[in-house]
């Protein structure tokens, strides 16, 4: 704890803290409006109080520093075991996914902490990693035998560490058949990889690779998913080829995108979802509670939801940028891009501009796991802000 209480509350971020408050209301106020099953806002309601909890908890720890650098790695393995008792007969499937741990009293997804073990652990790893430059004109005239043990020590073998410790619960979480949130294990790793001091030179050289790669490869791809039946492509299809799409899967796309647009610029007001309350779009309280907040408040609503969203974005990426050290530079830029391909995702899903993945809406959605697991996150990044003035 601090010492100094006023200096902690001058230190604490209460603008982050009342936008993050405002988000988990106003998603409880549209769960309890959409209201598909009895008792689900009690319940998104008992998830907000633990993740306020946890979020204080992380705050007042003595030194993030401790968490990410003592324990990351037991966190790290805590969340590959987690990722594996999905597989056993504790794991549960829902909606396709077998993505769940059942416990009898209740259920949690562990990729939700996983993302966050992941980039704790990531996070320690890369505060200690120094990124060597290739010097060709040094290795004149050693034996070919040195050369390449010195480029597999010093280059190598530091990346090869790295990303295999991204891609494990990564492919654990790609075997759920849960695309969406193996997705979104690429979103943090770039954040990190551009902040490690990738020459502008090299990513330019990557990316215009990549876009040349894209060119031979999207017109075979297209060519496939066209042709393809299984339920991934048919999603993919019912967004960019609606017409050869079976209509199974058309069916929420279509229903999420009237519900946004019946809403007009204000709105119809409170309880006024039709969409939503009559059941015309399925998990309305988890993936799609934007498309039934979109239909209630209009386009002002739908909004000033995403400038919420943007504005804790924004802050923490300038907590990142504050940060005394590497390691918490690393953590909350993490972070903050996972946030980012959550809300880009969810929304996009909405509007009809993504396929739909499962990608839960973070704070507004429904479920405690995802509730909790961005408190977590959002702790640890106030805890960055708060110790930016401390050695």
């Amino acid at each position: 704890m601090f010492a100094d209480q006023h200096r902690f509350n001058k230190d604490f971020d209460w603008p982050l803290l009342i936008a993050v408050l405002l988000l988990m209301s106003f998603g409880l106020l549209e769960i309890s409006s959409a209201q598909p099953y009895p008792g689900i806002w009690q319940r998104q309601a008992v998830g907000i109080v633990i993740g306020l909890l946890v979020m204080f908890a992380m705050t007042v720890v003595k030194d993030y520093r401790i968490i990410v650098n003592q324990y990351g790695w037991i966190l790290y393995t805590v969340g590959l075991i987690l990722l594996l008792l999905v597989f056993t007969p504790l794991g549960k499937e829902v909606k396709g996914n077998r993505s769940w741990i059942n416990l009898g009293f209740t259920r949690f997804q562990p990729s939700e902490f996983a993302k966050i073990f992941t980039i704790i652990y990531l996070s320690s790893i890369l505060s200690k990693f120094r990124l060597q430059r290739l010097d060709l004109r040094s290795m004149k005239g050693r034996p070919i035998g040195r050369i390449l043990k010195d480029l597999f020590i010093r280059h190598l073998f530091p990346w090869m560490r790295f990303v295999l410790i991204w891609a494990l619960p990564t492919g654990l979480v790609f075997l759920e058949n849960d695309t969406g949130s193996a997705l979104s294990f690429v979103s943090f790793m770039a954040a990190m990889f551009f902040l490690i001091g990738i020459r502008w030179r090299t990513l330019l050289i990557g990316l215009v690779a990549a876009i040349l790669l894209a060119a031979l490869v999207i017109p075979g791809v297209v060519t496939r998913l066209k042709e393809c039946r299984n339920y991934k492509c048919e999603r993919i299809k019912a967004v960019y080829w609606p017409e050869m799409a079976d209509k199974r899967f058309r069916y929420q796309n279509e229903q999420a995108e009237i519900a946004v647009g019946s809403g007009g610029f204000f709105g119809k007001g409170l309880h006024g979802s039709t969409q939503g309350t009559l059941g015309f779009v399925p998990e309305v309280h988890n993936d799609f509670i934007y498309a039934v907040a979109s239909e209630e408040w209009g386009f002002v609503g739908g909004f000033l939801v995403l400038v919420a969203y943007l504005f804790i974005i924004i802050r923490l990426i300038m907590i990142a940028s504050q940060a005394r050290e590497r390691v918490g530079c690393y953590l909350v830029a993490g972070f903050a891009a996972l946030l980012l391909y959550h809300v880009t995702v969810n929304v996009g899903m909405v509007v009809r501009l993504l396929p739909i993945m499962g990608i839960p809406l973070p704070l507004m959605s429904s479920g405690s796991t995802s509730v909790v697991a961005t408190c977590f996150g959002l702790g640890l990044a106030i805890n960055v802000r708060l110790r930016r003035y401390v050695n």
